[in-house]
């Protein structure tokens, strides 16, 4: 709902204004860039992100069927990315806007069937509940309230805000649908139903997984695999009819899908209209930019391909690349509502953001604080310590991010009530002298 009400008209209105296509081309007319530097640095943000998420759907397809039907992992994947990269290749973002319907639409069903067997299993809430209170007993890791310690309070509100607010308000992926929409008012009934599906598929899959806690306390007693990450697909394999389970496999792969073709397509984006389009061959036509999307579609498949082959944890290699593509939640947000912000203090935020991201976690620099909050909170911190002392933006630049929240028809009804509210005799001598057309004189008074 934040990014809905801090960025979703806002990018809307402005990408429209400066024609631009991409998070790049909205941060270079925004911030004033004539040397590209933020433009690039945008660009090896948004590509690393790219290929950490691509990599990560990979490896969960690979998870997917090796714990449901004993598949190979390296050929499952190869098999992923071919199907990935084909019908992007194909349809590029048409066939990602139709795809994620469909895929949206499974994925709400498969969750919402996840919560209803939970609940339906476990006898309700209440018995949840007390089946959840005694796996401290069996397994003391398991934390079961958000305030038993200090360390766990302080990671919980670094995690909700870093991870669940500066991450998605600064999302290039959710931003550029915005940029996409049809019309301002498209975005009102989107917002609804966002945060309805999100509800859904949050709370459907967090009641499955407390469920399967409760059933099997510790990993080895999984009924098929130790692998915790594959619980949910578990759950449905050996608690549901076969008919359900496929119907939730298919909404589990419609999510992967819906998350490789649109990274595939924003990072291939990135390349080709930020970097080639707009530095390297400014006169390239419509025909060549297509050609050279699909050829580093293909490409940017195979890289990813590549990555994958190692494996991984995807929930911290998602997480990883959820986080990278929050960063621009500071230059973007800020950006539209605070005109002050400079160029250099995009460069600085974009950058600094970046480089805490990368050695965070390495350097162990905060056990409990979450990675995307400290990243946040230091883009944050540098882009208005920066643009605070470097000279403020050219007066054009400010006074397009002031029309930005100008509301021409709440202005007007303010007008037509203020001019509705004086004597006739004295809104005529008004209308002249701001040397306005009598003939609308009738049309403003009351009958």
């Amino acid at each position: 709902m934040l990014s809905f009400v801090l960025v979703s008209k806002l990018i809307r209105t402005y990408s429209e204004k400066v024609k631009a296509i991409t998070v790049p081309d909205v941060l270079e007319a925004r911030f004033y860039d004539k040397t590209h530097i933020l433009r690039v640095l945008a660009m090896l943000i948004i590509i690393v992100a790219a290929l950490a998420y691509v990599n990560t759907q990979l490896v969960a397809t690979g998870k997917i069927f090796g714990t449901l039907l004993g598949w190979d992992y390296t050929i499952t994947i190869i098999i992923a990315g071919i199907i990935f990269v084909s019908y992007t290749v194909l349809g590029g973002f048409l066939a990602v806007a139709w795809t994620d319907f469909i895929q949206g639409i499974l994925m709400v069903t498969g969750a919402a069937l996840a919560g209803a067997f939970a609940l339906f299993l476990s006898g309700g809430l209440g018995n949840l509940s007390i089946e959840l209170a005694k796996i401290p007993a069996i397994d003391p890791n398991f934390i079961l309230s958000p305030f038993q310690t200090l360390p766990i309070i302080i990671f919980g509100i670094s995690l909700g805000f870093g991870d669940g607010i500066f991450s998605w308000i600064g999302q290039p992926t959710l931003m550029v649908r915005y940029m996409a929409s049809k019309d301002r008012k498209t975005l009102n009934l989107t917002a609804l139903l966002a945060v309805g599906i999100q509800s859904v598929l949050f709370f459907g899959i967090f009641l499955a997984a407390l469920y399967m806690r409760t059933a099997y306390p510790t990993a080895d007693l999984l009924p098929i695999s130790g692998d915790t990450e594959t619980v949910l697909i578990q759950f449905f394999a050996t608690m549901t009819h076969p008919i359900f389970a496929g119907i939730f496999i298919g909404g589990l792969l419609a999510a992967i899908m819906s998350t490789a073709d649109s990274m595939l397509v924003i990072g291939v984006s990135t390349i080709v209209n930020d970097i080639y389009a707009k530095i390297y061959n400014t006169k390239a036509t419509n025909e060549q930019l297509v050609f050279l999307s699909r050829v580093a579609t293909v490409a940017f498949g195979v890289v990813a391909f590549f990555f994958a082959l190692r494996g991984g944890t995807v929930l911290w290699l998602a997480w990883f690349g959820w986080s990278t593509l929050g960063l621009f939640a500071a230059p973007v947000t800020l950006g539209l509502w605070w005109k002050r912000v400079t160029r250099e203090g995009a460069i600085a935020s974009l950058a600094s953001g970046f480089l805490t991201l990368l050695v965070w976690n390495p350097l162990e620099l905060g056990q409990y604080i979450f990675q995307s909050f400290a990243a946040g909170v230091v883009a944050f911190t540098v882009m208005v310590v920066v643009s605070l002392l470097t000279k403020e933006p050219p007066q054009e630049i400010q006074e397009e991010i002031e029309k930005l929240h100008f509301d021409k028809s709440k202005t007007e009804k303010e007008a037509l009530t203020m001019a509705q509210a004086l004597p006739k005799q004295k809104l005529a001598e008004l209308m002249t002298a701001l040397n306005l057309n009598m003939h609308y004189l009738p049309i403003m008074l009351p009958k």
